[in-house]
């Protein structure tokens, strides 16, 4: 029942239908079903205990961390960790490489406040080797604050976030970038209702823009294919074909503009697959050689913007050292975590944020035996009680509860009469 929550991406409500349909074609059907709400006590409990069990102390951890927003002024911080003798080469990280370490709501966070829950985390694996984040203003401070404490530990910024900042300071100041991605906006809203709205552009993201302009240059040079070959269409489509005949003047562009994406993503690959290292600037220099010999002027310093910050970075390594270079995974992991809450999410947080120390590591039926034997249902809303506090979908049920008595009162009373 757990599987089919963590890994078929089955609702809680959804698993107890599963079970029933897959019950009734039993010749020999199952005399029990565990109800839903059993489900989502068991993945709290499990939850809870990979959370809170002892981790080793050791002087090789490697943290990830990052903030989480819901509705309502609570963020959680979340520290995941892997230990870099164990940090896998030549790939990206998985849920199953790493350990759930601390979930810490606040309401406010300031540098202060992230160096303190860094120090109080830290006596629970002992001081870590590295902290790989985005930076935000808060984390960076934060960071450099324990890491001034403690000369062992070093601070390491996501290669992702590092990608879009690069690109975002290239692309804005473009101006037919701008244009075209005013362009694009504006031939969403004349195709969605039209004979071509099955070729409208993406929709463009507000936040995080430039982490994603893959999916809008992808559109672009895709549809200007199409456009090219000019393939029978229908006399319907034919007359909405004007309203992308201006994509047409931005064909030299869109292949700058891709050249620099694909120096992004070749910088992306090589940091998450094989994290950071002293030479691990030499090593993207020759995959740039390799994989993209000619370069227009702007996607080479780009390229050269890339390469010195992957050799500032390996200069934290030690000899033969190798860091984790990437915080994508935690990101991913806030993703599952409120597709797991559903519309729950929409509500601010609840007690399934348990759920991330469900799906984060290992999931074995004696891990999950070890949970539910070690972790009461009382834990688990003791916690709840003390870390999350009053819900907003609880205050919410106190603001509204008599006023919803007083109109039940009234509609009784004017049924009776």
């Amino acid at each position: 029942m757990l599987q089919l929550v963590l890994n078929a991406a089955v609702s809680l409500r959804g698993s107890q239908r599963v079970w029933d349909t897959f019950n009734d074609a039993l010749a020999h059907p199952l005399d029990y079903a565990p109800s839903w709400f059993s489900v989502r006590l068991w993945l709290l409990r499990v939850g809870h205990h990979k959370l809170m069990r002892a981790k080793a102390i050791a002087d090789d951890w490697c943290w990830i961390i990052d903030h989480t927003i819901q509705l309502g002024k609570t963020k959680c911080l979340l520290v995941l960790g892997i230990r870099l003798s164990e940090m896998p080469k030549g790939r990206c990280l998985k849920y199953q490489d790493l350990e759930p370490i601390d979930l810490i709501p606040v309401e406010t966070s300031t540098g202060a406040t992230v160096w303190q829950q860094l120090e109080k985390t830290s006596s629970k694996t002992g001081v870590p080797r590295a902290i790989v984040s985005d930076c935000g203003s808060d984390l960076k401070s934060g960071i450099a604050m324990f890491c001034a404490r403690h000369d062992g530990c070093v601070s390491l910024y996501d290669i992702k976030h590092k990608t879009a900042c690069l690109l975002k300071a290239e692309l804005t100041k473009d101006e037919d970038w701008l244009a075209f991605t005013r362009q694009a906006a504006l031939a969403k809203n004349q195709l969605k209702q039209t004979a071509l709205s099955h070729l409208d552009p993406p929709n463009q993201r507000s936040k995080s823009r430039y982490m994603n302009i893959e999916i809008l240059l992808k559109w672009g040079t895709e549809t200007l294919q199409i456009l090219d070959t000019g393939e029978p269409i229908d006399e319907a489509e034919k007359q909405q074909m004007p309203k992308l005949e201006w994509l047409k003047a931005y064909r030299d562009k869109l292949r700058g503009w891709d050249e620099l994406l694909q120096v992004a993503t070749l910088a992306e690959q090589c940091v998450r697959q094989e994290g950071i290292t002293r030479e691990g600037y030499q090593a993207l220099e020759g995959r740039f050689h390799e994989k993209l010999p000619g370069l227009y002027a702007p996607a080479i310093k780009l390229k050269t913007d890339l390469i010195d910050f992957v050799k500032a970075q390996g200069q934290a390594c030690k000899e033969n050292e190798r860091l984790l270079g990437s915080s994508e995974v935690i990101e991913s992991v806030f993703g599952k975590q409120k597709y797991l809450e559903r519309d729950y999410a929409k509500e601010g947080f609840t007690s399934l944020i348990l759920g991330i120390g469900a799906f984060v590591g290992t999931l074995t039926v004696d891990s999950v035996k070890e949970a539910l034997v070690a972790t009461p249902v009382k834990m688990v809303v003791d916690w709840c009680k003390d870390v999350l506090g009053e819900t907003l979908q609880s205050k919410k049920n106190t603001a509204y509860s008599d006023v919803r008595k007083r109109t039940k009162t009234t509609l009784t009373f004017v049924c009776e009469n």
